[in-house]
């Protein structure tokens, strides 16, 4: 018996109901070639509200951060701000023993790029530059966000650059995040602010899918061309994170972190990142962590 190979299809109606508009619009886009999600990356009205409720509370974490940092503190001290405000308000920090990462928060200066471990001994100087990445779960939704930080309120003219620069392509990718376009069209506008001055956009980690996780499909990635990845629809939920770095875009695991978790930039030069959780809407993103 000869039988004809075709590809499954990702995305199905509801059962026994009738095609829905987005339906019809996703299917299409999948004959055309496009890929497009599953409807497990589509959250239900009840998981939204679960995950915005989680970004709220997350916000609040940040806040308590901002107020208190400062030149002197150590950034053992901001986890222990952040491990407070779970406690305080029926959280749990996500990242804490996350495939062994053992604080409640990610706490990355200068030339460390992303997942830099809050300790005693890192004390924070006025000029520094620090991203608090912080990610936690109230009734199993999670809220993720992260925010830079210059520390005394100012630092070199090449590192304030670097922090507004990155800071722009976080909006940009926001910018370019409407209904129907593609991962592709976000990390195009993404990359292409961050190299006008000479950056590099990091290839090795990315954005991602998030709501009932802390890290689900689909990767979001920083760069690329419009067009080209998964297209993003109504429902979905995702960090947009760049993390951008003055030199090259390339990274490294800093050997002398037990834990086998601080990026470096690969020239060790300064590095930043903003990240916000996004829900896309039928008009365009809305912010779910401010």
């Amino acid at each position: 018996m000869i039988f004809n190979k075709a590809k499954k299809r990702r995305w199905h109606p509801l059962p026994g109901q009738k095609p829905t508009e987005m339906d019809l619009k996703i299917m299409d886009l999948e004959r055309r070639g496009k890929l497009v999600p599953t409807r497990d990356m589509v959250k239900t009205p009840e998981q939204i509200e679960g995950i915005r409720i989680a970004g709220k509370v997350n916000t609040g974490c940040l806040d308590a951060v901002a107020e208190a940092i400062h030149p002197g503190m150590n950034t053992q001290e901001i986890d222990d701000i952040c491990m407070q405000y779970c406690k305080d308000h029926g959280a749990h920090p996500s990242c804490l023993n996350y495939e062994g990462f053992p604080k409640s928060v990610c706490t990355s200066i200068n030339e460390v790029v992303c997942h830099g471990i809050p300790k005693e001994e890192d004390v924070l100087k006025e000029g520094d530059i620090v991203n608090v990445d912080m990610t936690l779960d109230v009734n199993g939704y999670y809220g993720d966000a992260s925010r830079m930080f210059i520390i005394g309120g100012k630092t070199t003219p090449e590192k304030e650059q670097l922090v507004r620069v990155t800071k722009e392509c976080l909006d940009l990718g926001a910018k370019a995040a409407v209904p129907f376009c593609t991962i592709g069209d976000i990390g195009h506008a993404i990359q292409k602010h961050a190299e006008k001055y000479g950056y590099g956009v990091v290839r090795d980690l990315c954005g991602h899918g998030v709501g009932l996780a802390m890290h689900e499909e689909p990767d979001i990635l920083h760069y690329g061309h419009m067009g080209q990845g998964m297209v993003l629809v109504p429902g979905m939920v995702f960090t947009i994170e760049p993390m951008i770095n003055m030199g090259t875009w390339k990274v490294f695991i800093d050997a002398d972190d037990p834990y086998g978790w601080e990026v470096i930039s690969g020239d060790e030069q300064p590095s930043a990142q903003w990240e916000h959780t996004f829900l896309m809407t039928d008009k365009g993103v809305e912010i779910l962590s401010e």
